[in-house]
């Protein structure tokens, strides 16, 4: 079977790691069985544990928002325990509700609660009310010596920064120069302490130490802070040509372009400061730290990218980041609403666009996608994603021609970094086959092959499709063979080994390959078309019919399907095939080699 691979626009954000520890429990995704339901809940809605189990309901079930809701009013009704009160204020904090959330910290706190995480969340409200004394005193009683050592200094300095003590604020920060995995923070936030007490000379020290160590990671957002200092101080030039030499490694990055486009039309006598006051260096912090937990970690991620945009709320990685984590946890509306904050003046803009194409593509909304898609590309004629992204929509809701047409624009546009990338041509194949036009769909699968260095779905697409068209029959299967040694785990290979084994006559070999497929398939209507066909040649009839008749009701690959030829099989059987001429030497030695015989 045709193994289609959906190829969505992946955006990479370049991030600083480190190793940093968490005493936060994970309050946000909680799996544990409830045997209740929202309609059992409602008639006690009005008594604390009624409400308890209404937000256990809403939390299992991803609605955090409203999970929040019900914790909050079952505390209000009296379940003020101390747990209740933790899931409140940290639910509170993911969704952005940060007033609210430190209102239930403050309560969890003289309760006893002991997180370290408690302590983050009040701060960061003290911060933005400028109640600078109070924040520093919360933020210092964390008593963990890791985040004593690591991280609490970054927090400290942006807190002094608000008192106006600059001395303390770039002292305290000199301790994160013990940990060498801290040292591409350390400078960046000198560099921006500095800017912000309008000292040029040494956050230039700062910055280029960042710019010019390549064993210090520069992240986009640096980029983004430090063009913005290069500006305001003299040396556009500088700016444009730091980001280009990244614009240059990677030519589909298309925020880098932006970025680079904005710096050459920048006017620095209008050029303000991006970190303009101790709250968005704050932010700062809190991304960052976020950041370090986004790979192993996503709910910490969320609940510090929830804190730095509560202090900068025009923070566009921030925005970024947070619809990425929404839309990995599958809470897609909340990811659009995300991604839609962005400023088109920001440079992100068409990232942030484009994935929101991404997201209705991936739930199948492909009408919205294809509105999205078509006004995006108004905006960006020429851009390669967009078109390629435009091919896959039309391919998938079955206009061939009109995909062909996007993809061949994709690769009249085509940056050079992409010209070896194999999936716009494994995709052209595909739509030309559909469209009918086999000779066609040959040459661009070859093409794919030659450049995927032999990917096992372009093998396996361009194998099948040999078989069908009873053409290089030996080819065919040694292709197949092969891309089920590279990936024996793929329900679709599996299909194409066992259809070509039928095809060879080796039905009892076929339907072991069959039934596994089946098993990792059991929704699509081309193995069980291909299974019945087997179970027939071997008189297994009922079972033939059984999967004959399951074939008509299923959706997936349906449309690859002939219904009336499956009907016509229902009634009458069906004949023995022609067995293709193949090297039967050479397939009893494949066959070891696969072990997928007796």
């Amino acid at each position: 079977m045709k193994n289609f691979m959906k190829v969505g626009y992946i955006a990479a954000l370049v991030i600083s790691v480190g190793v940093f520890n968490s005493c936060t429990e994970n309050f946000m995704h909680q799996n544990q069985p409830l045997e209740t339901s929202l309609n059992y809940v409602y008639p006690l809605k009005d008594t604390a544990y009624g409400t308890y189990l209404a937000a256990r309901v809403a939390h299992l079930r991803q609605d955090l928002n409203t999970a929040a809701d019900y914790y909050i009013k079952s505390i209000n009704l009296g379940a003020d325990n101390q747990e209740i009160i933790g899931r409140a204020y940290v639910l509170l904090t993911s969704e952005g509700r940060i007033d609210e959330a430190a209102k239930y910290a403050k309560i969890a706190q003289e309760k006893g609660d002991k997180n370290n995480f408690i302590h983050f969340v009040i701060m960061t409200d003290e911060m933005q009310k400028k109640q600078y004394d109070e924040a520093l005193a919360n933020i210092q009683n964390v008593q963990d010596k890791i985040y004593q050592e690591s991280i609490l200094p970054l927090f400290e300095a942006w807190i002094y920064a608000g008192e106006g003590k600059q001395t303390e604020a770039l002292q305290i920060l000199e301790k994160l120069k013990k940990d060498k995995s801290l040292t591409s923070l350390y400078y960046m936030h000198s560099g921006m302490l500095n800017d912000y007490f309008d000292n040029a000379e040494n956050a230039q020290k700062a910055f280029d130490t960042v710019v010019n160590n390549e064993n210090l990671e520069l992240s986009y957002r640096s980029l983004q802070i430090i063009s913005n200092f290069y500006i305001r101080n003299g040396k556009k030039a500088d700016a444009a040509a730091l980001v280009k030499k990244y614009y240059d490694k990677n030519f589909q990055a298309k925020m880098l372009l932006d970025l680079y486009q904005n710096i050459n039309n920048s006017n620095p006598d209008e050029t303000l400061k991006l970190i303009d006051s101790p709250q968005k260096g704050e932010a700062e912090a809190l991304f960052n730290i976020g950041t370090i937990f986004r790979g192993y970690h996503s709910d910490i991620s969320q609940i510090f990218t929830s804190l730095a945009l509560y202090l900068n709320p025009q923070h566009d990685v921030a925005l970024i980041a947070m619809a990425d984590l929404l839309e990995n946890n599958q809470r897609y509306d909340e990811a659009i609403d995300e991604y839609a904050k962005i400023s088109p003046q920001s440079p992100i803009y068409f990232m942030a666009q484009l994935k929101i194409a991404s997201i209705y593509m991936l739930q199948e909304d492909n009408q919205q996608a294809l509105l999205k898609l078509e006004e995006l590309l108004k905006l960006y004629p020429d851009n390669y994603q967009i078109l390629f992204n435009l091919g896959e929509v039309n391919r998938v809701i079955g206009r061939p021609k009109e995909a062909i047409r996007y993809y061949h624009k994709a690769l009249r546009t085509v940056p050079e970094a992409a010209q070896q990338d194999w999936t716009v041509y494994y995709a052209l194949g595909i739509a030309y086959e559909r469209n009918g036009q086999w000779n066609k769909a040959e040459q661009a699968l070859q093409k794919a092959l030659e450049i995927s260095n032999r990917h096992p779905f372009v093998l396996n697409y361009l194998g099948y499709g040999w078989l069908q068209h009873n053409e290089n029959s030996n080819e065919a299967l040694y292709m197949i063979f092969e891309a089920y040694r590279q990936n024996p785990e793929d329900g679709h290979i599996m299909d194409s080994l066992g259809w070509a084994l039928y095809r060879m006559g080796k039905y009892e070999d076929s339907i072991k390959v069959l039934e596994r497929a089946a098993e990792y398939l059991p929704g699509n209507a081309i193995v069980c078309d291909h299974l019945g066909d087997a179970y027939w040649q071997v008189g297994r009839k009922d079972e033939a019919r059984f999967q004959w008749q399951h074939a008509l009701i299923l959706k997936e690959d349906a449309e690859e399907l002939n219904k009336d030829i499956i009907r016509k099989k229902i009634d009458k059987g069906l004949p023995a095939p022609a067995i293709i001429n193949f090297n039967e030497a050479l397939l009893v030695e494949r066959l070891k080699s696969l072990n997928i015989t007796e």
